[in-house]
Protein backbone atom coordinates (compact mmCIF):
# COMPACT_ATOMS: atom_id res chain seq x y z
CA UNK A 1 0.00 0.00 0.00
CA UNK A 2 0.82 3.54 -0.57
CA UNK A 3 -0.02 6.61 1.39
CA UNK A 4 0.58 9.63 -1.04
CA UNK A 5 0.31 13.50 -0.58
CA UNK A 6 -3.22 14.80 -1.69
CA UNK A 7 -1.73 18.33 -2.71
CA UNK A 8 1.61 17.07 -4.69
CA UNK A 9 1.21 12.85 -5.62
CA UNK A 10 4.70 12.33 -3.49
CA UNK A 11 4.71 8.87 -2.10
CA UNK A 12 4.51 9.31 2.08
CA UNK A 13 5.36 5.71 2.90
CA UNK A 14 5.00 2.36 1.03
CA UNK A 15 4.23 -0.77 2.56
CA UNK A 16 4.63 -4.03 1.25
CA UNK A 17 3.89 -7.39 2.43
CA UNK A 18 4.01 -11.19 0.80
CA UNK A 19 2.37 -13.88 2.56
CA UNK A 20 4.21 -17.17 3.77
CA UNK A 21 3.28 -18.07 0.06
CA UNK A 22 4.26 -14.98 -1.60
CA UNK A 23 0.71 -15.71 -3.84
CA UNK A 24 -2.53 -13.64 -4.00
CA UNK A 25 -1.75 -10.98 -1.99
CA UNK A 26 -4.75 -8.21 -2.80
CA UNK A 27 -6.19 -5.50 -1.34
CA UNK A 28 -9.73 -5.07 -1.92
CA UNK A 29 -10.62 -2.31 0.15
CA UNK A 30 -9.46 0.34 2.46
CA UNK A 31 -10.59 2.78 5.56
CA UNK A 32 -9.04 4.90 7.91
CA UNK A 33 -9.79 5.29 11.39
CA UNK A 34 -10.29 8.02 13.84
CA UNK A 35 -6.18 8.24 14.71
CA UNK A 36 -5.98 8.07 10.75
CA UNK A 37 -4.54 4.90 11.07
CA UNK A 38 -5.10 2.58 7.53
CA UNK A 39 -6.81 -0.63 7.80
CA UNK A 40 -6.94 -2.64 4.65
CA UNK A 41 -8.86 -6.05 3.64
CA UNK A 42 -8.42 -8.48 1.11
CA UNK A 43 -6.91 -11.83 0.69
CA UNK A 44 -3.64 -13.80 0.91
CA UNK A 45 -2.29 -17.45 0.57
CA UNK A 46 -1.45 -18.40 3.98
CA UNK A 47 -0.07 -22.22 4.10
CA UNK A 48 -2.01 -24.87 4.19
CA UNK A 49 -5.16 -22.60 4.42
CA UNK A 50 -4.53 -21.58 1.19
CA UNK A 51 -6.33 -18.30 0.29
CA UNK A 52 -7.83 -16.35 3.42
CA UNK A 53 -9.13 -13.50 4.22
CA UNK A 54 -6.98 -10.78 5.10
CA UNK A 55 -7.34 -7.89 7.34
CA UNK A 56 -4.48 -5.72 8.41
CA UNK A 57 -3.51 -2.09 10.40
CA UNK A 58 -0.85 -0.11 9.31
CA UNK A 59 0.16 2.83 11.59
CA UNK A 60 -0.77 6.30 9.54
CA UNK A 61 2.02 8.36 10.23
CA UNK A 62 4.50 5.60 9.31
CA UNK A 63 3.30 2.37 7.62
CA UNK A 64 4.23 -0.03 10.06
CA UNK A 65 1.71 -2.85 10.27
CA UNK A 66 0.35 -2.60 13.47
CA UNK A 67 -1.91 -5.79 13.27
CA UNK A 68 -2.69 -8.72 11.31
CA UNK A 69 -5.72 -10.94 11.04
CA UNK A 70 -6.47 -13.92 8.91
CA UNK A 71 -9.60 -16.02 8.37
CA UNK A 72 -11.28 -18.21 6.14
CA UNK A 73 -13.36 -21.01 4.93
CA UNK A 74 -13.58 -24.90 5.53
CA UNK A 75 -12.33 -25.76 2.13
CA UNK A 76 -9.53 -23.58 2.02
CA UNK A 77 -9.56 -21.63 -1.38
CA UNK A 78 -10.71 -18.24 -2.43
CA UNK A 79 -11.80 -16.47 0.34
CA UNK A 80 -11.93 -13.41 0.18
CA UNK A 81 -13.08 -9.62 1.28
CA UNK A 82 -14.59 -7.65 -1.16
CA UNK A 83 -15.63 -4.03 0.43
CA UNK A 84 -15.40 -2.83 3.69
CA UNK A 85 -16.75 0.65 5.41
CA UNK A 86 -15.98 2.38 8.55
CA UNK A 87 -18.89 3.32 10.71
CA UNK A 88 -19.68 6.30 13.14
CA UNK A 89 -18.44 3.92 16.15
CA UNK A 90 -15.08 4.07 14.44
CA UNK A 91 -15.08 -0.29 14.24
CA UNK A 92 -14.85 -0.92 10.76
CA UNK A 93 -17.59 -4.14 9.25
CA UNK A 94 -16.22 -5.84 6.20
CA UNK A 95 -18.19 -7.71 3.53
CA UNK A 96 -17.43 -11.08 1.13
CA UNK A 97 -17.07 -14.49 0.91
CA UNK A 98 -15.78 -17.99 2.19
CA UNK A 99 -15.86 -20.85 0.63
CA UNK A 100 -16.67 -24.72 2.80
CA UNK A 101 -16.27 -27.59 2.09
CA UNK A 102 -17.47 -28.86 -1.36
CA UNK A 103 -17.01 -25.92 -2.54
CA UNK A 104 -20.03 -24.06 -1.10
CA UNK A 105 -19.78 -20.70 -0.60
CA UNK A 106 -21.16 -18.68 1.85
CA UNK A 107 -21.10 -14.66 2.60
CA UNK A 108 -19.99 -13.07 5.46
CA UNK A 109 -20.41 -9.59 7.07
CA UNK A 110 -18.32 -9.02 10.15
CA UNK A 111 -17.67 -6.33 12.64
CA UNK A 112 -13.89 -6.31 13.87
CA UNK A 113 -12.18 -3.57 16.49
CA UNK A 114 -9.61 -0.96 15.27
CA UNK A 115 -7.64 -1.77 18.12
CA UNK A 116 -7.09 -5.42 17.41
CA UNK A 117 -8.69 -6.81 14.66
CA UNK A 118 -10.76 -9.20 16.92
CA UNK A 119 -14.47 -9.85 16.23
CA UNK A 120 -17.43 -7.73 17.11
CA UNK A 121 -20.18 -10.12 15.22
CA UNK A 122 -19.69 -12.23 12.43
CA UNK A 123 -22.90 -13.16 10.40
CA UNK A 124 -22.89 -15.65 7.46
CA UNK A 125 -25.32 -17.16 4.92
CA UNK A 126 -25.39 -19.53 1.85
CA UNK A 127 -26.81 -16.89 -0.43
CA UNK A 128 -23.44 -16.40 -2.42
CA UNK A 129 -21.49 -17.45 -5.15
CA UNK A 130 -18.31 -19.74 -5.36
CA UNK A 131 -16.54 -16.90 -7.50
CA UNK A 132 -13.15 -15.22 -6.80
CA UNK A 133 -12.83 -13.03 -10.28
CA UNK A 134 -15.89 -11.55 -10.27
CA UNK A 135 -17.65 -9.19 -7.31
CA UNK A 136 -20.80 -10.68 -5.91
CA UNK A 137 -20.71 -8.82 -2.76
CA UNK A 138 -21.43 -4.95 -1.68
CA UNK A 139 -21.87 -2.89 1.56
CA UNK A 140 -23.42 -0.01 2.72
CA UNK A 141 -23.14 1.59 6.21
CA UNK A 142 -26.74 3.36 7.49
CA UNK A 143 -26.30 6.73 9.59
CA UNK A 144 -27.56 4.47 12.79
CA UNK A 145 -24.24 1.92 11.95
CA UNK A 146 -26.56 -0.74 10.66
CA UNK A 147 -24.88 -2.68 7.82
CA UNK A 148 -26.64 -3.59 4.78
CA UNK A 149 -24.90 -6.12 2.69
CA UNK A 150 -26.18 -6.63 -1.77
CA UNK A 151 -25.36 -9.92 -2.99
CA UNK A 152 -26.09 -11.81 -6.11
CA UNK A 153 -27.23 -15.01 -5.64
CA UNK A 154 -28.90 -17.85 -7.59
CA UNK A 155 -32.58 -17.47 -8.26
CA UNK A 156 -35.34 -20.52 -9.85
CA UNK A 157 -33.97 -19.05 -13.86
CA UNK A 158 -30.85 -16.94 -12.64
CA UNK A 159 -29.53 -14.20 -11.01
CA UNK A 160 -31.17 -12.63 -8.24
CA UNK A 161 -30.62 -9.50 -6.01
CA UNK A 162 -30.43 -10.64 -2.52
CA UNK A 163 -30.50 -7.54 0.10
CA UNK A 164 -30.24 -7.86 4.14
CA UNK A 165 -29.67 -5.35 6.66
CA UNK A 166 -27.99 -6.22 9.66
CA UNK A 167 -28.06 -4.70 13.48
CA UNK A 168 -24.96 -2.52 13.80
CA UNK A 169 -24.69 -3.70 17.47
CA UNK A 170 -25.39 -7.58 17.29
CA UNK A 171 -25.72 -8.22 13.71
CA UNK A 172 -29.17 -9.41 14.40
CA UNK A 173 -31.65 -8.86 11.26
CA UNK A 174 -33.26 -6.11 10.61
CA UNK A 175 -34.85 -7.00 7.16
CA UNK A 176 -33.78 -9.24 4.27
CA UNK A 177 -35.52 -9.19 0.93
CA UNK A 178 -34.91 -10.57 -2.67
CA UNK A 179 -35.49 -9.24 -5.98
CA UNK A 180 -36.56 -11.18 -9.01
CA UNK A 181 -37.60 -9.03 -11.87
CA UNK A 182 -40.64 -9.04 -13.61
CA UNK A 183 -39.20 -11.35 -16.77
CA UNK A 184 -38.04 -13.86 -13.86
CA UNK A 185 -34.68 -14.21 -16.06
CA UNK A 186 -31.13 -12.90 -14.58
CA UNK A 187 -31.24 -9.62 -12.39
CA UNK A 188 -27.11 -9.10 -11.63
CA UNK A 189 -26.56 -6.42 -9.37
CA UNK A 190 -22.71 -4.71 -9.95
CA UNK A 191 -22.92 -1.72 -7.78
CA UNK A 192 -24.78 -0.26 -4.59
CA UNK A 193 -25.02 3.23 -3.37
CA UNK A 194 -26.90 4.85 -0.71
CA UNK A 195 -29.09 8.32 -1.11
CA UNK A 196 -29.16 11.20 0.98
CA UNK A 197 -32.18 9.66 2.82
CA UNK A 198 -30.84 6.73 3.83
CA UNK A 199 -32.39 4.18 0.62
CA UNK A 200 -30.39 1.82 -1.04
CA UNK A 201 -29.71 2.21 -5.14
CA UNK A 202 -28.70 -0.94 -6.93
CA UNK A 203 -27.05 -0.89 -10.22
CA UNK A 204 -26.66 -4.24 -12.62
CA UNK A 205 -28.30 -6.11 -15.57
CA UNK A 206 -31.32 -7.41 -16.25
CA UNK A 207 -32.31 -10.55 -18.44
CA UNK A 208 -35.92 -8.89 -20.18
CA UNK A 209 -36.19 -12.12 -22.36
CA UNK A 210 -32.62 -12.37 -23.88
CA UNK A 211 -32.01 -8.47 -24.36
CA UNK A 212 -29.81 -7.21 -21.76
CA UNK A 213 -30.88 -4.10 -19.70
CA UNK A 214 -29.85 -1.40 -17.21
CA UNK A 215 -31.31 -2.04 -14.29
CA UNK A 216 -31.58 0.30 -11.21
CA UNK A 217 -33.27 -0.28 -8.18
CA UNK A 218 -34.16 2.06 -5.09
CA UNK A 219 -34.98 0.26 -1.99
CA UNK A 220 -36.58 1.59 0.87
CA UNK A 221 -33.38 1.72 3.73
CA UNK A 222 -35.57 1.25 6.77
CA UNK A 223 -37.99 -1.58 5.44
CA UNK A 224 -36.48 -3.30 2.25
CA UNK A 225 -39.35 -2.66 0.51
CA UNK A 226 -38.32 -2.03 -3.77
CA UNK A 227 -40.11 1.41 -4.33
CA UNK A 228 -39.37 1.26 -7.96
CA UNK A 229 -37.32 -0.94 -10.66
CA UNK A 230 -36.16 0.69 -14.05
CA UNK A 231 -33.84 -0.10 -16.87
CA UNK A 232 -32.50 1.62 -19.89
CA UNK A 233 -31.95 -0.10 -23.64
CA UNK A 234 -29.47 1.15 -25.48
CA UNK A 235 -29.96 2.21 -29.46
CA UNK A 236 -29.26 -1.30 -30.94
CA UNK A 237 -30.94 -2.94 -28.14
CA UNK A 238 -28.11 -5.72 -27.06
CA UNK A 239 -26.33 -5.69 -24.17
CA UNK A 240 -26.46 -2.85 -21.49
CA UNK A 241 -24.49 -3.65 -17.93
CA UNK A 242 -25.02 -0.51 -15.70
CA UNK A 243 -21.47 -0.55 -13.47
CA UNK A 244 -22.13 1.93 -11.00
CA UNK A 245 -24.80 3.91 -9.45
CA UNK A 246 -24.74 7.53 -7.10
CA UNK A 247 -27.43 10.22 -6.06
CA UNK A 248 -26.92 13.42 -7.90
CA UNK A 249 -26.83 16.94 -6.37
CA UNK A 250 -30.70 17.18 -7.04
CA UNK A 251 -31.60 13.66 -5.76
CA UNK A 252 -31.63 12.16 -9.51
CA UNK A 253 -30.20 8.47 -9.04
CA UNK A 254 -27.48 8.37 -11.82
CA UNK A 255 -26.50 4.58 -13.17
CA UNK A 256 -23.38 4.30 -15.35
CA UNK A 257 -22.30 1.63 -17.24
CA UNK A 258 -21.72 -0.18 -20.36
CA UNK A 259 -23.79 -0.42 -23.51
CA UNK A 260 -23.48 -1.44 -26.87
CA UNK A 261 -23.38 1.50 -29.90
CA UNK A 262 -24.74 1.48 -33.16
CA UNK A 263 -21.43 -0.35 -34.88
CA UNK A 264 -18.94 0.85 -32.07
CA UNK A 265 -19.31 -1.97 -29.57
CA UNK A 266 -19.36 -1.25 -25.83
CA UNK A 267 -19.98 2.61 -25.32
CA UNK A 268 -20.41 4.46 -22.42
CA UNK A 269 -23.84 5.44 -21.10
CA UNK A 270 -24.54 7.71 -18.11
CA UNK A 271 -28.04 7.21 -17.22
CA UNK A 272 -30.20 9.93 -14.95
CA UNK A 273 -33.53 8.47 -13.08
CA UNK A 274 -36.41 10.44 -11.25
CA UNK A 275 -35.61 9.67 -7.26
CA UNK A 276 -39.70 9.40 -7.31
CA UNK A 277 -40.38 6.99 -9.73
CA UNK A 278 -37.54 5.62 -11.82
CA UNK A 279 -38.78 7.32 -15.02
CA UNK A 280 -35.79 8.31 -17.44
CA UNK A 281 -34.49 11.62 -17.30
CA UNK A 282 -31.66 12.07 -19.36
CA UNK A 283 -28.97 9.74 -21.24
CA UNK A 284 -25.32 10.84 -21.98
CA UNK A 285 -22.84 8.57 -23.87
CA UNK A 286 -19.53 8.58 -25.02
CA UNK A 287 -17.59 6.12 -27.53
CA UNK A 288 -13.69 5.93 -27.49
CA UNK A 289 -11.78 7.07 -30.14
CA UNK A 290 -10.82 3.82 -31.54
CA UNK A 291 -14.93 3.02 -31.63
CA UNK A 292 -13.87 0.18 -30.00
CA UNK A 293 -15.45 -1.59 -26.34
CA UNK A 294 -15.18 0.87 -23.62
CA UNK A 295 -16.70 0.56 -19.94
CA UNK A 296 -16.68 2.95 -17.12
CA UNK A 297 -16.48 1.49 -13.58
CA UNK A 298 -17.01 4.37 -11.14
CA UNK A 299 -19.49 7.63 -10.53
CA UNK A 300 -18.85 10.74 -7.91
CA UNK A 301 -21.17 12.89 -7.80
CA UNK A 302 -20.21 16.63 -6.81
CA UNK A 303 -21.97 19.08 -4.41
CA UNK A 304 -22.60 21.86 -7.31
CA UNK A 305 -23.57 19.33 -10.28
CA UNK A 306 -20.61 17.58 -11.31
CA UNK A 307 -20.73 14.00 -12.11
CA UNK A 308 -17.60 12.58 -12.49
CA UNK A 309 -17.22 9.21 -14.15
CA UNK A 310 -13.47 7.02 -15.06
CA UNK A 311 -12.86 3.70 -16.61
CA UNK A 312 -10.89 2.97 -19.60
CA UNK A 313 -11.65 3.35 -23.55
CA UNK A 314 -9.61 2.41 -26.22
CA UNK A 315 -7.87 5.55 -28.12
CA UNK A 316 -6.33 5.40 -31.71
CA UNK A 317 -3.13 3.02 -31.41
CA UNK A 318 -2.98 2.79 -27.80
CA UNK A 319 -5.39 0.23 -26.79
CA UNK A 320 -6.91 0.93 -23.30
CA UNK A 321 -6.50 4.05 -21.86
CA UNK A 322 -7.75 5.58 -18.39
CA UNK A 323 -10.57 7.64 -19.34
CA UNK A 324 -12.54 10.61 -16.36
CA UNK A 325 -15.23 11.95 -18.01
CA UNK A 326 -16.89 15.05 -16.39
CA UNK A 327 -20.58 16.39 -16.98
CA UNK A 328 -22.01 19.41 -15.40
CA UNK A 329 -25.61 18.48 -15.15
CA UNK A 330 -26.66 21.66 -13.09
CA UNK A 331 -25.84 24.14 -16.00
CA UNK A 332 -29.43 23.61 -17.47
CA UNK A 333 -32.85 23.74 -15.93
CA UNK A 334 -35.18 21.06 -16.26
CA UNK A 335 -37.30 23.24 -18.46
CA UNK A 336 -33.93 23.84 -20.47
CA UNK A 337 -32.49 20.62 -21.07
CA UNK A 338 -32.96 18.87 -24.31
CA UNK A 339 -35.75 16.64 -24.70
CA UNK A 340 -35.12 13.13 -24.36
CA UNK A 341 -35.08 11.35 -27.69
CA UNK A 342 -37.84 9.34 -29.10
CA UNK A 343 -37.23 5.31 -27.53
CA UNK A 344 -38.08 1.81 -28.16
CA UNK A 345 -37.38 1.16 -24.83
CA UNK A 346 -38.90 -2.71 -24.75
CA UNK A 347 -39.07 -5.75 -26.99
CA UNK A 348 -40.26 -9.07 -25.23
CA UNK A 349 -40.52 -11.76 -25.69
CA UNK A 350 -37.72 -12.30 -27.72
CA UNK A 351 -37.29 -14.69 -29.86
CA UNK A 352 -40.98 -14.84 -30.19
CA UNK A 353 -44.00 -17.21 -31.63
CA UNK A 354 -46.83 -16.06 -32.02
CA UNK A 355 -46.76 -12.74 -30.38
CA UNK A 356 -44.24 -9.70 -30.12
CA UNK A 357 -45.01 -6.50 -27.68
CA UNK A 358 -42.97 -3.27 -28.05
CA UNK A 359 -42.94 -0.44 -25.24
CA UNK A 360 -41.87 2.67 -26.11
CA UNK A 361 -41.64 6.48 -25.49
CA UNK A 362 -41.93 9.92 -26.52
CA UNK A 363 -40.76 12.81 -25.08
CA UNK A 364 -43.29 15.45 -26.44
CA UNK A 365 -46.92 14.87 -28.70
CA UNK A 366 -45.37 13.47 -32.06
CA UNK A 367 -46.12 11.78 -34.80
CA UNK A 368 -44.97 8.47 -34.59
CA UNK A 369 -44.12 5.21 -36.87
CA UNK A 370 -43.39 1.33 -35.79
CA UNK A 371 -43.32 -0.82 -38.68
CA UNK A 372 -42.07 -4.56 -39.27
CA UNK A 373 -39.48 -5.00 -42.07
CA UNK A 374 -37.90 -8.25 -43.40
CA UNK A 375 -33.78 -8.40 -43.68
CA UNK A 376 -34.18 -7.03 -47.85
CA UNK A 377 -35.59 -3.85 -46.25
CA UNK A 378 -39.42 -4.83 -47.21
CA UNK A 379 -42.04 -3.66 -44.89
CA UNK A 380 -43.85 -6.55 -43.14
CA UNK A 381 -46.27 -4.74 -41.17
CA UNK A 382 -47.36 -1.37 -39.81
CA UNK A 383 -47.83 -1.42 -36.23
CA UNK A 384 -48.43 1.97 -35.22
CA UNK A 385 -48.44 5.74 -37.86
CA UNK A 386 -50.28 8.22 -36.11
CA UNK A 387 -50.15 11.27 -33.74
CA UNK A 388 -49.29 10.39 -30.38
CA UNK A 389 -49.19 11.83 -26.92
CA UNK A 390 -45.64 12.62 -24.90
CA UNK A 391 -45.31 9.09 -22.66
CA UNK A 392 -44.91 5.91 -22.99
CA UNK A 393 -47.14 3.50 -25.51
CA UNK A 394 -47.18 -0.40 -26.09
CA UNK A 395 -47.93 -1.96 -29.65
CA UNK A 396 -47.68 -5.79 -30.96
CA UNK A 397 -47.48 -7.89 -34.06
CA UNK A 398 -48.61 -11.02 -34.11
CA UNK A 399 -45.92 -12.86 -36.41
CA UNK A 400 -48.85 -12.11 -39.86
CA UNK A 401 -47.95 -9.57 -42.93
CA UNK A 402 -50.30 -6.86 -44.10
CA UNK A 403 -52.38 -9.53 -45.95
CA UNK A 404 -53.38 -11.35 -42.86
CA UNK A 405 -51.07 -13.48 -43.93
CA UNK A 406 -48.49 -15.75 -41.70
CA UNK A 407 -44.71 -14.24 -41.79
CA UNK A 408 -42.68 -17.32 -42.12
CA UNK A 409 -39.99 -17.78 -39.20
CA UNK A 410 -36.68 -15.84 -39.19
CA UNK A 411 -35.04 -13.04 -38.22
CA UNK A 412 -36.94 -9.07 -39.12
CA UNK A 413 -36.34 -5.56 -37.96
CA UNK A 414 -38.72 -3.70 -36.04
CA UNK A 415 -38.50 0.26 -36.80
CA UNK A 416 -39.41 2.84 -34.87
CA UNK A 417 -39.41 6.85 -36.18
CA UNK A 418 -40.59 9.89 -34.77
CA UNK A 419 -39.28 13.02 -35.92
CA UNK A 420 -35.56 12.70 -36.84
CA UNK A 421 -35.02 10.10 -34.46
CA UNK A 422 -34.90 6.49 -36.08
CA UNK A 423 -34.64 3.26 -33.66
CA UNK A 424 -34.33 -0.16 -35.08
CA UNK A 425 -34.16 -3.89 -33.26
CA UNK A 426 -33.07 -7.00 -34.23
CA UNK A 427 -36.58 -9.75 -33.62
CA UNK A 428 -36.68 -13.33 -34.36
CA UNK A 429 -39.70 -15.30 -34.99
CA UNK A 430 -39.32 -18.65 -33.63
CA UNK A 431 -40.60 -22.16 -35.80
Amino acid sequence: MLKLDDTTGEVLWSQHYASSEGVSEAVMAVVVDDNDDVIGAGRAAIGAAQDQVLTMKLDGASGDILWMETFGGTDNQDDLAWEMAMGADNQPVLAGQVINSGGVAEYFVRKIRTSDGSVVWDERGPEAQNNATSQGTWLELMDNGDAVLCQRVFGNNGYDVFLKRFDAATGGTVWQTTYDGPTHGGDDPRAMAQDSAGNLLVAGVQDANWNYDFMALKVNGETGETMWAANYDGPPGWYDVGTAVTESADGSVVVTGLSDGNGTAWDWATVAFDPADGSQQWVMRHDGTAGQSDEPSQILAGPTGELIVTGYGYGEGTNQDLITLCYQTNTLSAADRPPLAAALQRVWPNPFNPRVNFRFSLPAPAHARLGVFDLRGRRVATLVDRHLDAGVHDASWDGRGAHGRNAPAGVYLAIMESGDQRECRKIILAK
